[in-house]
């Protein structure tokens, strides 16, 4: 079961314990940089060896789903992995004292934005650039969402009552 092959010219032998052990670490871990650190192999070495094994995995439909919904191995970072190298109490890239404020602000945006309050007004109040405030929208339930435009149609009643009187 060992594999053979040249790089620049050099024959080389996968020995047949690791490409066993590879074969097996497949299913369950979450990157080839895993994989390297279990082997002791290059990243290259393992991408390659591994390729023809998640082909049959991905033709069998046992390919292991990746966080993101994407195959497991993906080329590129997504959020799954980038969120592996940052501790649990952390936002990734902000140290936990960041963290901490960034998520308070977070709630209270939020709360802003389910009052039904106008961006420009919620960006004003925190200090954010234009649009700030409606990048905050991603983090609403969609019940938060339901009862944000119920607040922003009370709102708009009210201030054409105003105007009529």
């Amino acid at each position: 079961m060992s594999r053979s092959g040249t790089i620049a010219g050099a024959s080389w032998q996968m020995p047949a314990e690791r490409l066993a052990l590879l074969i097996e670490l497949l299913p369950t871990a979450q990157s080839f940089r895993d994989i390297c650190g279990i082997l002791g192999m290059r990243l290259d070495v393992v991408r390659r060896e591994s390729a023809p094994f998640l082909a049959i995995m991905k033709l069998n439909g046992t390919h292991p789903k990746c966080g993101c919904g994407k195959d497991r191995f993906h080329p590129y970072g997504c959020a799954d992995s980038y969120r592996k190298g940052w501790p649990s109490d952390c936002l990734p890239g902000h140290t936990r004292a960041e963290s901490v404020v960034l998520l308070q602000k977070r709630q209270l945006v939020i709360a802003d934005l389910v009052k039904g309050l106008r961006y420009c007004d919620i960006d004003r109040q925190f200090g954010m650039s234009k649009g700030g405030a409606k990048a905050y929208l991603r983090f609403l339930t969609s019940d938060q969402l339901a009862e944000r435009e119920r607040n922003r149609i009370q709102d708009r009643g009210s201030a054409l009552l105003r105007r009529a009187a």
